[in-house]
Order: structure tokens, then C-alpha cells, then sequence
């Protein structure tokens, strides 16, 4: 397995809240990402694989979802459970394909900043999970940093002068491009329906002032600068018979 750094339980959601202002801009944007990926229906039922602490789980279930949150740290699920589980809102500890769920039960998923903590293998078992949990139609939300963007070096810069635990090698052991992600994606049977940048200069702004880093933020979508630090894209599995 890749990744061996253990990871606070209420990691994502301290970020979120209470982080520095770049961090907390950088954790909202993967929020606002849900916008983007899909309009919620009724009955809809939503898989969040390496859900963390439950930010994103409770995003789906704001939004009207029944919700299974799917990590394997378990003081991860238990936080989650403590802080955000509820009607339709559920957690479970383990690696995806240990947990016995049945096929073609979600109509979408995310996996948000998952697939650079494990080795290629491990990326093509987990997309091909993933796409036999979804649904025909079913849409997949999945993001990761951009290895031919800026984000090398902010990894870089990070490793050797914050106080956090290294990430190149030690948490990152797949470094992945746009190229590299639609292959992962088509190779598992999905349609890559959109893919953009995000997270560029916007959230290092946001020290300076939440305006002036919405104001870049805004005008970083629109543009989908091909050296944005993080990847999203939109894959789609198909109907039956397309």
C-alpha cells in the first residue's frame, strides 16, 4: 500500500474551520466542487470513497443524498460517525473492496484526493470498484494533484519548510497528469465527461483577503488554467447497451 503517514481523524474538517487561510480556502474549494459535478435528486444515493473525517459525506447529505462514507483510518470513521453521522448519512471502516457492497447500488461517487496515496495497481482495482458500485449512468467525481501544473513545486516547498509531514514519496507515491488520469478512468470503463483545473494562485490569495481570492478564484474557472495544482474530473459509467 502507499501512504504509511497517519492522518488525524479530524484532519479535513480542522482544515476546513480553523486551518490557516490558504488551507481553509484550499478544503472549501473541494466543497464547491459538488456544484460543478452534478445536480442532486431525490432517492439519490451517493458513495464517498476515502472520506476522511466526513466533510465531504456531509456535503452530499446537505444536499438531500443518502450517503455511505468509506475510509480506512479508523479514527477517521470515528469522527465522521461523531460529527456528521445521521439519517442517510452513514460511515464505514475499511478499504473498498473488503466491504462487500453490492453492485450497481450509487448513482455517483466521489473520490477526492485518494489516488496519489497509492501505486498504479492500486488506482486501476479501486476505479474498477468503483465503477462496478456505480450504477449504468452513474457519475464519478474524482481529483488529484497535477503533476504537470505548479503543484510540484508547491509540494517541494512544502516538504522542506512546513511543519507537516512530507508528502513527495512519503504520502504521494503516484504523481498524475491529465493524461495519465482520463487513461485511469477509461481503462476502468468510464466516460470522461469533464476535467479542469483548479486551486492555482486563488487559495494563496486568500491570506491576503477572502475577497480578492474569491475575485481570482472566479476568474481561475473560467480560464481552466492547465497549470492549476489540482485535477477534477467528471467520468461517467455507461448505459447498458451504449
Amino acid at each position: 500500500m502507499g501512504d504509511e503517514i497517519a492522518i488525524a481523524g479530524d484532519y479535513q474538517h480542522k482544515a476546513l474551520l480553523s486551518g490557516p487561510p490558504v488551507q481553509r480556502f484550499w478544503h472549501r474549494s473541494k466543497l464547491e466542487l459538488l456544484d460543478w459535478f452534478f445536480v442532486p435528486e431525490a432517492g439519490m444515493k451517493a458513495l464517498d470513497v476515502g472520506c476522511g473525517s466526513g466533510v465531504i459525506a456531509d456535503g452530499l447529505g446537505q444536499k438531500g443524498l443518502d450517503v455511505t462514507g468509506v475510509d480506512a483510518n479508523s479514527e477517521a470513521i470515528a469522527y465522521a460517525e461523531r460529527t456528521f453521522a445521521r439519517d442517510k448519512v452513514r460511515f464505514l471502516l475499511g478499504y473498498l473492496d473488503e466491504l462487500n457492497l453490492s453492485a450497481a447500488r450509487f448513482d455517483v461517487a466521489t473520490c477526492l484526493e485518494v489516488v496519489e496515496h497509492v501505486y498504479p495497481p492500486q488506482i486501476e482495482k479501486l476505479l474498477a470498484d468503483l465503477e462496478r458500485l456505480l450504477k449504468p449512468g452513474g457519475r464519478l467525481l474524482i481529483t488529484t494533484p497535477n503533476y504537470r501544473g505548479l503543484w510540484p513545486l508547491i509540494e517541494w516547498t512544502a516538504d522542506r519548510f512546513a511543519a507537516t509531514a512530507k508528502m513527495d514519496v512519503d504520502q504521494h507515491v503516484t504523481h498524475i497528469h491529465r493524461r495519465m488520469l482520463v487513461n485511469f478512468l477509461e481503462s476502468a470503463g468510464f466516460e470522461v465527461e469533464a476535467m479542469r483545473c483548479y486551486c492555482t494562485f486563488a487559495p494563496f490569495a486568500a491570506s491576503l483577503g477572502e475577497g480578492l481570492a474569491r475575485f481570482i478564484d472566479r476568474r481561475e474557472r473560467a480560464l481552466d488554467l492547465p497549470f492549476g495544482n489540482l485535477l477534477a474530473a467528471i467520468a461517467r459509467k455507461p448505459e447498458l447497451g451504449s
